[in-house]
C-alpha cells in the first residue's frame, strides 16, 4: 500500500485563536520541549513558525502561527503572514 505513504513533506498549519493551545499541541505532538507556551492571556507568537518532526519515517512540519485575536496584530496581518 504504497499509495498510503507521502513521498513529500507534509506540512500541516496550526491556526486558532490566541490562547487556543496551539503551541502546546504541537509540544506534545512533536516531543520538542523548548517551545514557549504562554500562561498569561498575552500573544506569545508573533510569527510563522516551522516545527519540523519525523512521524513513522515521514517528514512532517507543524506550522505555529500567531493567535487570531492577536494582542499586536490584526487577523488580517495574520492571515497575510500565513500566506506568505
Amino acid at each position: 500500500m504504497s499509495w498510503l505513504t507521502p513521498k513529500r513533506e507534509i506540512l500541516i498549519g496550526v491556526i486558532g485563536v490566541t490562547r487556543a493551545g496551539k503551541a502546546a499541541f504541537i509540544s506534545r505532538a512533536t516531543g520538542r520541549t523548548d517551545l514557549y507556551i504562554g500562561d498569561d492571556l498575552e500573544s506569545r507568537t508573533h510569527e510563522v513558525l516551522p516545527i519540523p518532526f519525523r512521524l513513522d519515517g515521514q517528514k512532517v512540519t507543524l506550522i505555529d502561527t500567531p493567535g487570531f485575536d492577536d494582542t499586536y496584530q490584526s487577523d488580517a496581518d495574520i492571515l497575510q503572514l500565513v500566506a506568505d
